[in-house]
């Protein structure tokens, strides 16, 4: 008895090799593509820094300065408001549109207070620590950089990375700065 042709799969995995093989060779082999980098709120990082997660107003992604202008006249210049959109002015680059509060000030705190960035800063930017502060952000933002629930700051490895843990989850590879209280003088 004569099977139908589209019923047999291993016919089926055979005609489309051969019809990819065809296009390949009338087409030419598929240019490889850049992997698109996912920011933390994509990566959905794990710790109780990571819970709350705050997103800009489109008027304030829109022109970032007018709004602070507008909480700093509304509020007062020392006001949480004014705080919370200062943070998010200088990380919206870092984050993109949700910012994780929490592990982000934290972040800052540590670093600054720990010394880190003066450090980073002598070594790699000629001395400026904003801009230190501001690489330390990006690597955060793209997952490189986790707070733990003990809040710690951890050199990390994103899942879905080829050298992520297995089953997908984070990989934390090596406290970088240890959490408030252990450090030693």
């Amino acid at each position: 008895m004569a099977r139908n042709r589209k019923a047999d799969p291993a016919r089926r995995r055979s005609d489309e090799a051969a019809r990819r093989a065809a296009a390949t060779e009338r087409v030419g082999p598929r240019t490889p593509r850049t992997p698109r980098v996912k920011l933390l709120h994509a990566l959905r990082p794990p710790g109780e820094y990571y819970q709350l997660w705050a997103e800009p107003s489109t008027q304030f992604l829109q022109d970032p300065e007018a709004a602070l202008k507008e909480a700093i006249g509304r509020y007062g210049e020392d006001s949480c408001d004014a705080a919370t959109l200062r943070v998010f002015a200088g990380h919206a680059e870092s984050y993109g549109h949700n910012v994780p509060t929490a592990a982000a000030a934290h972040l800052d705190l540590l670093v600054r207070s720990s010394g880190m960035a003066t450090a980073m800063a002598a070594a790699i930017t000629d001395g400026d620590e904003e801009e230190t502060l501001a690489a330390v952000h990006r690597l955060h933002g793209m997952g490189m950089l986790l707070v733990d629930d003990e809040g710690a700051v951890w050199l990390t490895v994103p899942p879905g990375t080829p050298v992520s843990a297995p089953n997908g989850e984070w990989r934390f590879v090596e406290k970088k700065i240890p959490a408030p209280g252990r450090w030693s003088n």
